[in-house]
């Protein structure tokens, strides 16, 4: 009986099949009977006995693994199935089938097989099938493309040829033999230009095109945009396009990878993670919550990870923001590893974080940190904003000419040239521009009276030019001189914003020494002989004292774990502040000291000991302005005045004998602290925790202005689910990169202009209903203020 015909052309050879199922040397063929009889007799080898036989065939597993595999042949000549049974498949090793298959050829006829030398069997990979038909068996050799998702294979045998695989490499994946692709570039920072061979790859091209319209924010649809189709269509043909519910599908399963990833990274580290936590409602009128986790890596270095941006149904209570807040760090396994929240001053965020910390006492078997004293952490910027808000109500009238000038100029196209004429001639730079005053933004009122003071002189050359149109409303000499000491006052305000809004260098050290400068000018200017400036520091002094009382004790403690303040920069501001009795407050402050380094000499595990070169302390890409200016009075306390002597008997006592570091200006606290790992292993590990303490909601606020551009109203259909995706998607990409410039990142990528308008509008609403809220309750103030500073700022 002949074997049934097999798929491709040619005739089928059987002699490997003889190999494989009868291992004896082949017997010379017989003259009689007819080819059929002899195909068959060589195609399977009958078994001597009526039991079914079974050999044994290793194949070497290429594709598979390194070993060898083991297949058993079972075939029972009086038990033949009439059907087809599913083939049995083994992956082959080019070169080892061929040795094997060679050594045959050489025993048969003396000759060696040919080799396989053709390029596509760098795509394709052989696998042998065993097909039993009728109850016999046949070996089939079939090429499978290795190219992820394409399901493709040829036949393999010699006689089939490679022409098959050759199309399917040109067709499907752009592959043409003896093509080859350069690309040329040039090396980062220098003007080297290389020249690399280069290889099309399709699934790395797709992969790059969602994380394009991941990383700006493009539309789902703009795949199906027919110029853009065009475009890529010209570069080419073969590229696939998918539809925009393919794209958003691949977006969701790059976030879960994404997602993962970052979760076994997180449940590595030996550190506790500080975290932020804000509402945001989006024009969709959904009210989502952002969370963001910052913590610092073995290498040192200040990391942020937004780990949750969802929606929150319902009111906004304490309870529910506490609840979804436990569920996020529960998800991500980092609620037992907790150092401290930070929250703007809302009167719901008082009763979360209550919740919280009781959750965290009653489950977290001593997870929290000192009973919690250094969980809460007001938002400082947040403060910052309501005092100057306070301040600036008092001084709206004396400013009241610029605002209005400003506002006549920048209302007409005409007067705007007449205005840049003038400041032309005054050699002023024209493309500065003038801002505009928002009410609601007290740092927008600071960035106006800066840009016009710029412009005096071309404003009074303005008024000469045209008295009768800008007599009554250009202000006069007086007016210009307290608008110049108004703007010096608010310049305090507003450098100590800038530099307490870093989410990339440790912002806890500096909050209480800011805080401590802030609150010597408000006293200072109280006693002012200028009543103007005397009304707005006493107005601005009643609202700090209210937040000073409520500062968390965690931010002293971290400027006491700078080697340039120590106890020493804490025992000057309390001299300062409590006269005689500020030995009771330092005594205080020591004690929580303590206990802290208690709780970790206890209960955090010992660091491992690198060694590492030792440096001196590096300089920081953030320059420290609060050192920058230099405080004689300060100076001379901290540096003349010698530490009485006291035993060391631990770290702590050691690190406080020890002399104060003299550096003025740039200071990297990490670098320093980094190369004291073997010195003091408790203290530094204290410090990795407490230095990750972020003073500000500026992460949160941050990654609300990327969402606002991707819920706009032309895509408010997005669901929350693939909106956290995105943004989740996007802020952990940009952080991965070694160079986040090369992409516009959450934080630095933001659309000031639209935010302003959008934000301004929104914040007069908010206001109107805080003033309702202040007349039946003296906390209505503590209302949360979304937009803390100019986004160009939040740097």
């Amino acid at each position: 009986m002949d074997p049934p015909p097999r798929p491709g052309r040619g005739r089928v050879k059987t002699k490997s099949v003889r190999r494989i199922l009868d291992p004896s040397p082949p017997q010379p063929a017989s003259n009689s009977g007819s080819k059929s009889e002899r195909a068959t007799t060589e195609s399977v080898a009958a078994s001597s006995t009526p039991a079914s036989s079974s050999v044994n065939v290793e194949t070497s597993g290429s594709g598979v693994g390194n070993g060898t595999q083991a297949m058993d042949v079972q075939i029972d000549e009086h038990n033949v199935a009439p059907a087809t049974r599913a083939p049995e498949v083994v992956v082959v090793d080019d070169q080892d089938q061929e040795d094997e298959e060679g050594k045959d050829q050489v025993h048969l006829t003396g000759k060696r097989k040919k080799k396989c030398t053709s390029d596509v069997w760098n795509y394709f990979t052989k696998k042998i099938e065993i097909v039993e038909v009728d109850g016999k068996q046949y070996e089939q050799l079939w090429g499978y493309c290795d190219f992820p998702k394409c399901k493709q294979r040829y036949r393999a045998e010699g006689n089939h040829g490679t022409t098959g695989f050759k199309n399917h490499l040109r067709s499907a994946h752009g592959i043409v033999k003896g093509q080859q692709q350069l690309n040329v570039g040039k090396d980062v920072g220098t003007e080297i230009t290389h020249i690399q061979p280069y290889k099309y790859d399709q699934e790395a091209s797709l992969k790059k095109l969602n994380l394009a319209i991941t990383m700006h924010e493009y539309p789902f649809n703009i795949v199906e945009h027919e110029y853009l189709v065009d475009f890529i269509k010209s570069l080419r043909p073969s590229f696939p396009i998918k539809s925009r519910v393919t794209i958003r599908k691949e977006i969701m399963e790059k976030f879960l990878e994404e997602k993962d990833r970052l979760y076994a990274y997180l449940k590595s580290m030996q550190c506790r993670f500080s975290a932020t936590m804000d509402m945001w409602t989006s024009c969709q009128n959904k009210g989502y919550m952002c969370v963001t986790i910052h913590w610092i890596d073995d290498d040192w270095c200040m990391q942020k990870r937004i780990v949750g941006f969802f929606n929150v149904k319902g009111r906004h209570t304490g309870a529910k923001l506490s609840e979804s807040f436990t569920e996020v760090m529960v998800k991500w396994y980092i609620e037992n590893r907790l150092f401290a929240l930070t929250l703007d001053n809302a009167s719901s965020n008082e009763v979360a974080v209550q919740d919280i910390i009781s959750d965290l006492k009653e489950n977290g078997n001593g997870s929290i940190v000192c009973d919690g004293i250094f969980f809460h952490v007001r938002c400082a910027c947040h403060i910052l904003n309501l005092v100057a808000r306070d301040g600036l109500k008092e001084i709206s009238a004396t400013i009241g000419k610029v605002k209005s000038l400003v506002l006549a100029v920048k209302g007409s196209p005409l007067q705007w040239e007449e205005l840049m004429k003038c400041a032309t001639e005054s050699g002023l730079d024209t493309k500065r521009g003038i801002s505009l005053d928002i009410t609601t933004r007290w740092n927008s009122t600071y960035l106006m009276l800066r840009d016009a003071l710029y412009y005096k002189d071309a404003f009074m050359r303005l008024k000469s030019s045209n008295r009768r149109r800008y007599a009554k409303i250009s202000p006069s000499n007086a007016e210009w001189d307290k608008a110049l000491t108004i703007f010096q006052c608010l310049k305090k305000f507003y450098d100590l914003t800038e530099i307490l809004s870093g989410t990339s260098y440790p912002t806890a050290n500096l909050f209480y020494k800011g805080f401590c400068d802030i609150k010597l000018l408000l006293d200072d200017w109280s006693f002012s002989n200028d009543a103007t400036i005397s009304a707005m520091a006493i107005s601005m002094s009643e609202k700090f004292e209210k937040y000073w009382q409520q500062s968390n004790i965690a931010l002293a403690v971290a400027c006491f774990l700078d080697p340039r303040y120590k106890k020493k920069l804490i025992e000057y501001y309390m001299r300062k502040f409590y006269g005689d009795q500020y030995q009771v407050e330092l005594d205080e402050f020591v004690s929580v000291v303590k206990k802290l380094y208690q709780f970790y000499t206890s209960s955090a595990p010992a660091p491992t000991k690198e060694k590492s070169k030792a440096a001196g302390p590096s300089s920081s890409s953030t320059a420290d302005v609060l050192m920058e200016n230099v405080d004689n009075d300060l100076e001379a306390f901290l540096y003349s005045q010698n530490q009485p002597g006291m035993i060391e008997s631990n770290e702590l006592e050691k690190y406080i004998a020890e002399p104060l570091l003299q550096i003025v200006g740039q200071f990297d606290i990490l670098a320093w602290w980094k190369n004291k790992r073997e010195e003091y292993p408790i203290l530094t590990q204290i410090v990795r925790d407490v230095m990750a303490i972020q003073v500000s909601t500026v992460a949160s606020e941050s990654a609300f202005s990327a969402a606002g551009r991707v819920v706009d109203p032309y895509r408010n259909r997005l669901d929350p689910e693939i909106i956290e995706a995105l943004i989740c998607t996007k802020d952990w990409i940009a952080a991965a990169r070694k160079d986040s410039r090369i992409v516009g990142s959450i934080v630095n990528d933001l659309d000031v202009e639209t935010l302003s308008i959008s934000m301004a509008n929104k914040l007069k609403v908010e206001d109107k209903n805080k003033e309702g809220d202040e007349k039946q309750n003296e906390d209505g103030d503590m209302e949360s203020d979304p937009d803390i500073m100019n986004d160009e700022d939040e740097l």
